[in-house]
C-alpha cells in the first residue's frame, strides 16, 4: 500500500520540525558556549579515528566544502581542541588529530541529555531500529541524487549484505565482521566502512528497501 501525497508531506513537515529543534539546541561545550554542527560532526569524526584524518576526507564525510570546513578548523584550534601532524604517509600532507581538550568536549557530546540523543530517550528498541532502518533509506536516496558524499552508512558500504543471513531477527550480513545482525544494530556512521561500488550500492539500496530476504551467498 503506497502512501498519500498528504501523509509524505507531513513526514516532510516532521523531519523539518526536528532539524529545526535540533539547531535550536544545538549541544554546548565548555563554558556553556553553543557548539555549532560542523564543530560537533569534527569532534565526532575525530574522536572515532585513531590515526587521524586529512581535512579533505573529513569535508568529504561532513558533505561541506574545504573552504568552509577550513574556518571551522581554525576556530577548533583556537580552542585548543585540534592539533596537526605530518601524515606519515606522505609528508606533504597533514593529519588532525583531537587534544586533550578535543576529547573532553567529544566526550560531552556523548552524554545521554545532549542534542538528539537527549530525545531518543523516549525509544524502545522496536522503535529505534525502525529509526536506523529509515535513517538508512532517507541517506541512501540522499546519495542516489548526489545530496550527499562520504557518509558511512551500512547501505553505502561494500561489506554490507541485506536479507542474506537466512536468519529472520538478524537478517543482514557484514562482510567485514562475518556476522548476522539485525535494524537495531545498523550503522549510521561505521568506522569500518568502505565505500561499495556504484552497482553494488544500488542493488543493495533497492534490495534493503524492499526487504527481499535473498539468501547468503
Amino acid at each position: 500500500m503506497h502512501a498519500s501525497g498528504k501523509t509524505r508531506e507531513q513526514a516532510a513537515t516532521a523531519l523539518e520540525q526536528l532539524t529545526r529543534l535540533l539547531r535550536a539546541q544545538a549541544w554546548h561545550g565548555d563554558a556553556g558556549r553553543p557548539m555549532p554542527p560542523v564543530q560537533a560532526g569534527v569532534l565526532k569524526l575525530l574522536a572515532d579515528a585513531r590515526h587521524g584524518m586529512r581535512a579533505a576526507r573529513m569535508a568529504e564525510q561532513l558533505g561541506i566544502t574545504p573552504a568552509s570546513l577550513s574556518d571551522t578548523l581554525k576556530t577548533m584550534e583556537a580552542h585548543g581542541w585540534i592539533e596537526r601532524s605530518p601524515d606519515p604517509r606522505d609528508g606533504r600532507a597533514r593529519l588532525l588529530r583531537l587534544s586533550w581538550k578535543g576529547h573532553a568536549q567529544a566526550a560531552l557530546k556523548r552524554q545521554p541529555g545532549q542534542g538528539a540523543l537527549g530525545l531518543l530517550q523516549v525509544l524502545e528498541q522496536a522503535d529505534l531500529a525502525a529509526l536506523l532502518r529509515c535513517t538508512q533509506l532517507l541517506v541512501g536516496e540522499a546519495q542516489r541524487q548526489g545530496l550527499a558524499t562520504g557518509l558511512r552508512t551500512c547501505v553505502g558500504c561494500k561489506f554490507f549484505r541485506p536479507f542474506a543471513s537466512g536468519d529472520a531477527a538478524r537478517p543482514h550480513l557484514c562482510g567485514f565482521t562475518g556476522q548476522p545482525f539485525g535494524d537495531l544494530e545498523l550503522r549510521a556512521d561505521c568506522a569500518e566502512h568502505e565505500r561499495a561500488e556504484p552497482w553494488d550500492f544500488a542493488a543493495n539500496r533497492e534490495r534493503f528497501r524492499q526487504r527481499i530476504p535473498h539468501p547468503a551467498e
